[in-house]
């Protein structure tokens, strides 16, 4: 009997402590808040490595004191630091999203990747979407230029507005954030601003938002984009080795197809690869080419590709200069239309 007694006893306290345990559980609600799969992380200047995302409300109420948390690891899944964070924004409205910027806390160059999760939310009443941004130009080199107005329709001041400039690559992800000064806006007043931030050269799309004590604005697209590439490549020629012109250029003898680059950013390092391209007039690629090169801050390069040509016909170039990453740092180069190649 002491012994069933005994088992008996041992059985409800395997049940009680299990159910104890499931009321520890996070609640279905709390799963409806979600760090996107797509964020991006980078090394900055100081070694450090800054992990960019967002975080997505799925609630239909808002939400503040969002924490993100990040994993830094090593290529062997191990943690090198855990540290947490929260999104730009004090409110993430219901069904929005909201960036965020969270940094590693020194530099460690055995951080390879990192993982980021939901560490903590809780509800918010609402915060008025008062705040209109109207986005001017945006010019885009080495830094990112910015600027526009931003007009309080809200009935009371709307203290310590900061504007976000948040950049997107072609999936995306978050790939830059810049940040305005710090504003206060008078109810029914409308104040300019100006943003200078990092350039990522992945971005390809970009939106604007704003937050203040008392209010925000919506997330709005910047429809004004110039873009300057650092790269300009000019004086095309199309030599023999020596560098004299061809009249007609003979199979089989060597190409020498030159340019010069320009650099106009004073950027400490870039590395690029020069492509030339040759194309039959039906546009089917005969040859390929490249150099790989490195600017040292602002400055001039002249770089030669060679082709030696083993079809007779005519033929055009076009020349291009991308980074290590194959995005784009200048425009094609002046195409060579004619090039004819005789037996």
């Amino acid at each position: 009997m002491r012994s069933l007694f005994l088992l008996g006893l041992l059985i409800i306290v395997i049940v009680t402590s299990n159910l104890a345990w499931g009321q520890n559980l996070p609640s279905n609600t709390s799963l409806t808040v979600e760090v996107l799969p797509s964020y991006y992380s980078y090394k900055a200047d100081d070694g450090t490595t800054v992990v960019l995302g967002e975080v997505q409300n799925n609630n239909n109420f808002p939400i503040t004191d969002v924490k993100v948390g990040i994993s830094f690891l090593n290529d062997n899944d191990n943690t090198i630091e855990y540290k947490t964070g929260t999104t730009l924004l004090h409110v993430v409205p219901a069904g929005g999203k909201a960036p965020f910027s969270i940094s590693s806390s020194k530099s460690d160059p055995s951080i390879t990747q990192v993982s980021a999760k939901m560490a903590g939310f809780i509800s918010s009443s609402a915060r008025e979407q008062a705040l209109d941004v109207s986005p001017g130009l945006l010019q885009v080199s080495d830094k990112l230029i910015f600027s526009g107005t931003i007009k309080n329709n809200g009935v009371i001041k709307s203290p310590n507005t900061k504007i976000y400039l948040v950049s997107y690559d072609a999936f995306q992800r978050v790939v830059g954030i810049g940040t305005s000064d710090s504003l206060d806006v008078d109810s029914g007043q409308d104040v300019k601003f100006s943003i200078t931030a990092t350039s990522n050269s992945r971005a390809k799309s970009y939106m604007v938002i704003a937050e203040s004590d008392t209010y925000q604005s919506k997330l709005v697209d910047v429809p004004n984009v110039q873009v300057t590439l650092p790269v300009a490549i000019s004086n095309i020629l199309v030599t023999d080795p020596q560098g004299n012109k061809y009249s007609t250029i003979p199979t089989g003898a060597p190409v020498k197809i030159s340019s010069e680059l320009k650099y106009i950013v004073n950027k400490a390092q870039q590395s690029f690869v020069y492509y030339v391209q040759v194309k039959q007039f039906d546009g089917q690629v005969t040859f390929i080419g490249k150099h790989e090169g490195i600017f040292l801050g602002a400055g001039d390069q002249s770089i030669s590709v060679t082709w030696t040509p083993d079809t007779s016909g005519s033929y055009y170039i076009e020349t291009y200069v991308w980074n290590s990453d194959n995005i784009p740092l200048s425009s094609s180069g002046t195409r060579i239309n004619v090039v004819l190649v005789k037996s």
